[in-house]
């Protein structure tokens, strides 16, 4: 774990290898992922320049290097170096963006299948292979998966069973399959899905 919620935060980590797991959590406990940090990440970034407490949980999913930058040093730099004051503002506008489609798939999507559907088709930039099949290695179990979409372990199971029958997407072991996005993106608005509140 580099910090949990609520910690103060003193400075960055720098991402230099590994994923790093960012997730918060409701008062009722209730754990949503955020995101995954990838190498060349600043962990923390947000924080730091607000000069306000950790607003999230950064917990490495794998063996990772990190290099830890302070505040004020990391403040001098940004001061004093333009390109290191545009990669930060770059950073956080990527945070934003993917903030923003987080909360636009969640709060607008009325199913867990088209939640489920909008977070593959945003891995899927990540993926290989051609003429819509994409190939992608998931570290994610079901309940993390479920953090992610704000929904339950077993609604996921049940809408990954869904998809899997439909020939959509297969889930085996850490391999995930799309078998055709556009096929996976038509199915996202159709009746037939399952809610949030099974």
């Amino acid at each position: 774990m580099l910090f949990v919620e609520g910690q103060p935060s003193t400075g960055v980590f720098l991402l230099c290898q590994g994923k790093v797991k960012i997730s918060t959590c409701s008062p009722d406990g209730k754990v949503i992922i955020l995101g995954i940090a990838e190498p060349g990440q600043m962990i923390g970034l947000s924080s730091v320049i607000n000069g306000v407490e950790h607003e999230t949980s950064a917990e490495t999913l794998e063996m990772c290097q990190v290099d830890y930058i302070k505040t004020d040093d990391l403040m001098h730099l940004i001061q004093n170096n333009p390109q290191a004051c545009l990669n930060a503002a770059k950073q956080l506008s990527r945070d934003y963006h993917t903030a923003y489609v987080q909360i636009c798939a969640l709060g607008l999507s009325d199913s867990v299948t088209d939640k489920l559907a909008k977070l593959f088709l945003s891995w899927s930039g990540n993926g290989t292979g051609g003429d819509g099949r994409v190939q992608l290695k998931n570290f994610f179990t079901h309940e993390e998966i479920a953090e992610m979409i704000g929904a339950s372990r077993e609604t996921v199971t049940r809408a990954l069973r869904y998809f899997r029958e439909r020939e959509l997407v297969t889930l085996k072991g850490s391999d995930l399959v799309i078998h055709d996005r556009r096929r996976l993106k038509e199915v996202i608005g159709t009746r037939g899905g399952y809610r949030t509140d099974m």
